[in-house]
């Protein structure tokens, strides 16, 4: 029995040295840069199984100072989740590995980017401009408030917050998310930040592509109930703030809408095309008493909508089919611009008119519209009028689709 016993005992332990010497094989290595591809030393590498068992370990490592790192105390063949933060800020960057199963080690498929840092205060760094972010929370906030309440904002012990530019809001966006999509691009949640260029006192309401980078997904508040605030990090908070690049405004020219809403509702939100007229003003013309029929060799077509109305109805699909048997053969390019008039929220008219413009480009789309025709929507709400809001004859002919077809 003893003899068993011992035997039973010598099994037990080299059991236990071979697992754990098999856990040595092998060994998963990489670098962590920033958005700049410098390396970042001092990251903290956490290896999570992906099955958590009572006695399974995070085993972590650290980046030398030349941002590479390198674990070995793996369990062999082993799915992980690496993640990655610094002493004073997290990331949502995740990699999935699988640990090999012999002693050739594992190299990472290309460096892992940190681009935006989230530090403990709320607020986000942008390795890649420098900027710091931050989605400061304000309910009801408009056009006539929002400089004041930037004003406010110290976060982070700052009080140098400013609205940003146009071209730091698209310089926030990831050029390979989506560089080889064909036609308008689709996204959600999409609209809207509050912009303004540098010395200029315009602000504007811009569509923004959300592609679900650690600053968007830090908030989702309403577009009304908060603002989205920059300032250079690292600066002192009495020096003037300047941007990476300085795009000057230009009123004549709208920004175009980089980010497509989804499907549209039925109906335009109650804010938008707020009706300021009496009840017995006359009646919305019909749509086709309202749009001069397309002369022949036409590139262009204007549709006209009713208060608080998405979809087009049977007289304009009729328009447009016309204007798409013009050019359904040709190659080029097609802008579809929507606009509304004047009256109610600015920010419910900005996506409204997207949303007629979107509508417009999904009866083409149905109609068998060529990929020799790149599209190119805007919604521009109701900056651009053609005629007197103050008047219902003006509201009619300002509620539009305009159609540019450009041959290439």
């Amino acid at each position: 029995m003893k003899i068993a016993y011992r035997l039973l005992i010598v099994f037990l332990i080299s059991t236990f040295l071979f697992a754990c010497g098999g856990r040595k094989e092998g060994g998963v290595s990489g670098n962590v840069i920033d958005g700049q591809n410098q390396p970042i030393s001092g990251v903290i590498v956490t290896f999570n199984p992906v099955q958590m068992t009572p006695d399974a370990k995070q085993p972590q490592t650290r980046t030398g100072g030349d941002g590479s790192f390198n674990m070995t105390e793996l369990m062999p063949a082993s799915e992980y989740i690496l993640t990655f933060e610094g002493e004073k800020w997290t990331s949502k960057v995740t990699r999935n590995i699988k640990a090999p199963g012999g002693k050739q080690p594992l190299v990472l498929d290309g460096p892992v980017v940190i681009r935006f840092q989230l530090l403990k205060d709320g607020t986000i760094i942008d390795t890649k401009t420098g900027l710091q972010w931050l989605i400061h929370t304000s309910p009801d906030t408009n056009a006539n408030n929002v400089s004041s309440i930037v004003d406010s904002v110290e976060q982070g012990g700052f009080n140098d917050w400013r609205l940003p530019t146009k071209s730091e809001i698209t310089g926030l966006q990831d050029p390979t998310a989506a560089a080889d999509q064909e036609g308008p691009k689709i996204s959600t949640r999409a609209c809207c930040v509050w912009t303004k260029e540098i010395n200029s006192n315009k602000i504007e309401w811009d569509f923004y592509i959300d592609d679900k980078s650690d600053l968007w997904t830090s908030s989702r508040m309403p577009a009304n109930d908060r603002v989205v605030v920059t300032r250079t990090s690292g600066a002192a908070s009495s020096i003037a703030q300047s941007p990476a690049v300085i795009v000057p405004s230009s009123p004549a020219t709208p920004a175009p809408a980089p980010a497509i809403p989804a499907a549209p509702a039925a109906s335009v939100p109650a804010a938008a095309e707020k009706k300021e007229v009496p009840v017995a003003t006359p009646a919305l013309k019909a749509e086709s008493e309202q749009t001069a029929p397309a002369s022949a060799g036409s590139s262009t077509l204007v549709l006209h909508f009713g208060m608080n109305e998405l979809a087009m109805n049977e007289a304009a699909l009729a328009e447009l089919k016309v204007f798409y048997n013009k050019v359904k053969d040709a190659s080029g390019k097609i802008v579809i611009e929507g606009h509304t008039d004047g009256h109610g929220d600015s920010a419910a008219n900005l996506k409204a008119s997207l949303e007629r413009a979107v509508n417009t480009w999904r009866k083409l789309q149905s109609m068998g519209l060529s990929d020799k025709i790149k599209v190119e929507l805007r919604g521009v709400g109701g900056s651009k009028p053609v005629a007197d809001n103050n008047t219902q004859e003006g509201r009619d002919k300002n509620r539009r689709v305009e159609l540019t077809f450009t041959p290439s």
